[in-house]
């Protein structure tokens, strides 16, 4: 399979989220494994209630075995990425790995996907840590971000059980790159301390004698001028685990399977802590481990019941708002994805009660927002998962192997950790999809650079999706209320030929218009300042085709009459053909008929051009008529 149809273990950028309706995404994971799931049978009420009892119907140990390897494989996957992703959060390493659990067996057992694997990924975290050192200054920032991971939760069920996980799809794919990308830069700016060995006590907080916000771009300037406090041998061990990541991946491309890199990486550098003693509080070059945050036990996650504050929920509505925004986009459209290429079906809206469940049950555990992730679910699928079960076992997986080697994991150097999330975010800044949506549309490359640059530059991350999707939305309009008014002329042999601006001198008594697009309110004013003008042509009967326009509103049919009402006092007709139903129902509801007249009025028929050739008889009878009493009709 050639490199570049295979997605990085680490990367948790996710497949475009917006599609035209009936399009099947381009598939992320092996065309040799594309087809080899059977479609599942339409599902009874009762297993849409408990998705995952149907998986459990004829479940046998080669299944079993099957699923049982993959999710050992994304369990490796998920330590020490989990881990990284807590750091990011402002949460301890221990809080990741709970998240993790919690996440991967409540996603699996309640939600749409039969192979997508929740847990922490990095944009999720991204936007947690923007708002963590928010509420640092208001008390405990961990708490607040428990409390708001609840509140993702409850919106998430509520828009699921209100059936809306369909409108997911107006995000669009360059709020998603942008964002993807501006997630990507913030990681490694946000690592860069970490991995360098510097105290974040020792870097510069204010810029040319200015406290500048806290924003990626800013906080980069912040640490180039605080180069001077590098801890070398900590730099290094980071160093080592991103070289050792990085030649993984190559490894992986020649052999042609996937390898657990970060785990790999970090086990290498916590054996070189151990082997050289650096985790000793004496040694001479001490790094920081894992139980320099909080201590990892042999103990199961303990049930967390957050502290509801109606003030602190009032705050929390913006950014819970744009987090589940995120990560229901990012669940949905890597479940659909596999939903094509792995033949069962997928309920959008089902997902997103199951994306709630997740966040709901990581908040009981001490843990915060979660979402699908792109590089776990690719490895799960890739490593031959058979149904949900997969998914649900690397949860289980990755609590036993934390039970377990607890005291080893202790020992996990932090600049390791920073090392792996240099690389993700790294990663995550896709220059060949951003040249590509750049090089688009103008709308495409505004809303990319609105995205892009609001992450960069805000202090609350959420804003940069807000301010993306309104971009997008704001473009989206503009083509909304544009519409096409082609003006026809009947040549001697009676067929309609298209007339441009400048061929608009040879319309004589009769002007045929096409009017072609939306009709909403945002279109009247344009509509009825062009129709304006094409009675300056001097044309007696405007014959206007609406039959390729649709859904006209009052504002619109208004319009319309009012160029009926002024064609009339210059002597002349507007006649309307091809009017279907639902728009001569719109005229008559805006009681625009009698302004038109009844005659001017010709319904859509089954010939295509029915209506048109007859609207034009009766202009060249209005026309006769004209010239025969030669006054006004």
């Amino acid at each position: 399979m050639p490199d570049e149809t295979r997605p990085s273990a680490e990367d948790d950028s996710r497949v475009s989220a917006v599609s035209a309706p009936g399009a099947q995404p381009s598939s992320v994971l092996p065309r040799a494994l594309a087809n080899t799931r059977s479609a599942r049978p339409p599902m009874r009420w009762t297993d849409r209630l408990l998705p995952f009892v149907p998986a459990l119907r004829g479940y046998d140990g080669q299944r079993f075995q099957s699923d049982l390897v993959a999710g050992l494989t994304v369990a490796l996957f998920t330590i020490p990425q989990g881990m990284a992703y807590a750091l990011i959060a402002g949460f301890p390493p221990a809080a990741g790995l709970a998240t993790a659990v919690a996440a991967s067996i409540l996603g699996a057992a309640f939600g749409s996907s039969e192979f997508l694997v929740n847990g922490p990924t990095n944009a999720i975290s991204v936007m947690l840590a923007a708002n963590a050192a928010l509420f640092a200054a208001q008390g405990d920032p961990v708490q607040a971000i428990i409390l708001l991971t609840l509140f993702i939760g409850v919106v998430q069920c509520l828009a699921g059980f209100a059936r809306v996980g369909t409108l997911t799809r107006f995000v669009s794919e360059p709020v998603l790159i942008g964002f993807t990308a501006g997630a990507g830069a913030y990681i490694v700016v946000n690592q860069l301390p970490a991995f360098l060995g510097m105290s974040r006590a020792n870097i510069a907080q204010e810029l040319w004698g200015l406290p500048l916000i806290k924003s990626a771009a800013f906080d980069l300037l912040r640490l180039l001028r605080s180069l001077d406090g590098i801890n070398w041998p900590t730099a290094s061990l980071a160093l080592f685990t991103f070289v050792v990541v990085r030649a993984v991946q190559r490894l992986e491309r020649g052999i042609g399977r996937r390898l657990p890199g970060p785990f790999i990486a970090v086990a290498l550098a916590t054996f070189i802590v151990w082997l050289l003693g650096l985790d000793h509080d004496g040694a001479l070059h001490r790094v920081r481990v894992v139980r320099d945050i909080e201590p990892l036990t042999r103990h199961l996650p303990a049930l967390h019941l957050p502290v509801i504050d109606l003030d602190v929920l009032r705050a929390l509505l913006g950014p819970a708002l744009a987090i589940g925004l995120m990560g229901s986009v990012e669940a949905i459209a890597i479940g659909k994805t596999l939903a094509v290429r792995a033949g069962h079906t997928f309920d959008a809206s089902r997902q997103l009660v199951g994306e709630g469940l997740c966040n709901v049950g990581a908040a009981l555990v001490g843990g915060f927002a979660s979402s699908g992730s792109f590089s776990r679910t690719a490895v799960n699928y890739e490593a031959g998962a058979v149904t949900r079960m997969s998914c649900i076992l690397s949860g289980v997986l990755v609590l036993g192997l934390v039970l377990l080697g607890a005291p080893l994991a202790n020992m996990i150097p932090i600049a390791a950790l920073a090392g792996t999330l240099v690389h993700i975010g790294l990663k995550l800044i896709d220059v060949a999809r951003l040249r590509a949506v750049f090089g688009t549309t103008t709308a495409d490359r505004t809303v990319l650079l609105a995205t892009f640059g609001s992450v960069l530059f805000t202090e609350h991350l959420e804003n940069a999706l807000f301010v993306g999707i309104a971009v997008s939305i704001y473009y989206a309009l503009r083509r909304a209320e544009g519409f096409k008014l082609r003006a026809l002329y009947e040549g001697d042999d009676g067929a309609l030929r298209e007339l441009t601006d400048g061929e608009l001198h040879r319309v004589s008594d009769i002007l045929v218009l096409n009017l072609q697009g939306e009709l909403f309110f945002a279109a009247a004013d344009e509509l009825q300042a062009e129709l304006g003008r094409m009675l300056e042509t001097g044309a007696k009967v405007i014959v206007l085709r609406v039959q390729e326009a649709y859904n006209m509103d009052a504002t619109t049919g208004v319009a319309i009459a009012h160029v009926a009402e002024q064609a009339r006092k210059r002597g002349g007709r507007l006649l309307i053909c091809g009017v279907r139903s639902g728009m001569l129902g719109t005229l008559e509801r805006a009681g625009l008929i009698e302004a038109i007249g009844k005659d001017a009025i010709f319904p859509a028929e089954r010939e295509v051009l029915a209506a048109t050739r007859a609207a034009i008889r009766y202009a060249h009878e209005l026309v006769a008529q004209s010239q025969a009493a030669q006054a006004p009709f």
